[in-house]
């Protein structure tokens, strides 16, 4: 792996090291599941809901053109993602895989702690689902086979909670950087020996990145057995390529870099304050390395998964009030459904058991 690029801000540990094996369309635990589609829709943005609802996991919405405050945690919270070299590699060759596979689903920041994960992504075409389930799976079984488990490495399904304006958007990115101060583990970002990803200018930038395609090598090996020749080396296997970070645009098409640079310093100065104040001082890069990945957290936090991120109250019941209507359309949907009866879900609504239901005009796009 290469230098990053000076405009774009990536902790990723002193060196790079091997990468893990080529694995397609798995669940967020690393178990097979159908292949999903990534053929890219045009369409409207809309809005997307999310609430919790009585059934067993919050209602979804995924329509095209909305951001996301993305969350995946780890299986009883232990320390599965604590950052090494290995561990920073395969975060950013299966982010990068997965920006190939899902071109349209843009990446402005990333943040992987210990035990959990933050995104703050732009889903122009309604492909977050089959985004996810690429990333998180593949992810999942990769820091199985570094850590030598099996079993869930993810708890639940991620958390995608919709972005709805400029300020909340800002707000979210701060957040999701800073997130290792606010954790108390280092005094600025960074510090933190981990993955940390956005975009300092006001253009893309590209960050290089390189891994073995395992896929390949088994399948050349194999054939030069068979033909009793030397198989070739390791280094013809290499790929490079690049993982783009989205600046911050905003509604009105200006850059919001600065706004994002100055809260990022702004949020890190008042954490420094708040641990003065308190006698407290970070854990520091040296002691987060040397953690077990077994450990875990004497008191994990947990809190109530928001519907939404948005500065104005007007978008927020707005936000409320079309999740209501859909949720009972969905509701109504699922009655006749265990009836017996067919009826048609929701539009960008994932019926029980089935894909994403696209309007029919954007399926003749």
């Amino acid at each position: 792996m290469g230098a990053t690029h000076p405009s774009v801000h990536c902790r990723m540990g002193a060196r790079m090291g091997a990468t893990h094996p080529s694995v397609h369309r798995k669940d967020v635990n690393g178990r097979s599941q159908p292949g999903l589609s990534t053929n890219e829709v045009p369409q409207e943005p809309a809005q997307v809901l999310l609430s919790p609802t009585p059934m067993g996991r919050p209602l979804r919405r995924q329509a095209p053109g909305q951001y996301y405050l993305i969350t995946s945690r780890c299986h009883q919270a232990r320390f599965f993602l604590r950052p090494d070299t290995k561990l920073n590699l395969a975060v950013l060759e299966w982010l990068t895989r997965a920006q190939h596979q899902f071109p349209k689903l843009r990446i402005l920041a990333a943040c992987v702690l210990s035990n959990h994960l933050h995104l703050v992504v732009h889903d122009r075409k309604g492909q977050l689902a089959a985004w996810a389930s690429y990333f998180l799976g593949n992810l999942a079984r990769a820091v199985n086979q570094l850590r030598g488990r099996t079993g869930a490495c993810f708890e639940r399904r991620y958390s995608a909670e919709p972005i709805l304006d400029d300020e909340a958007l800002v707000d979210r990115l701060v957040y999701t950087v800073t997130n290792p101060v606010a954790a108390g583990l280092c005094s600025r970002t960074d510090q933190w020996p981990g993955v940390v990803l956005f975009a300092r200018g006001s253009r893309q930038e590209g960050i290089p990145v390189s891994w073995t395609d395992r896929d390949q090598e088994r399948r050349e090996r194999a054939r030069a057995r068979c033909r009793g020749e030397a198989p070739p080396g390791r280094e013809a296997f290499r790929v490079e390529s690049n993982l783009v970070i989205d600046p911050l645009l905003t509604e009105r098409g200006g850059s919001g870099d600065a706004r994002l640079i100055v809260g990022i310093e702004a949020r890190e100065a008042k954490l420094a304050n708040e641990r003065r104040q308190a006698g407290l001082r970070p854990l520091g890069a040296s002691r987060i390395l040397s953690q077990s990945w077994h450990a875990a957290p004497r008191q994990p936090k947990r809190g109530p998964r928001p519907l939404c991120h948005a500065a104005a109250p007007a978008l927020r019941a707005a936000f409320r009030q079309a999740f209501r209507a859909f949720a009972d359309l969905y509701r109504e949907a699922s009655t006749r459904l265990r009836e017996g009866v067919s009826i048609a879900f929701p539009d960008w609504s994932f019926p029980p058991g089935g894909a994403l239901v696209r309007p029919a005009l954007a399926d003749g796009a």
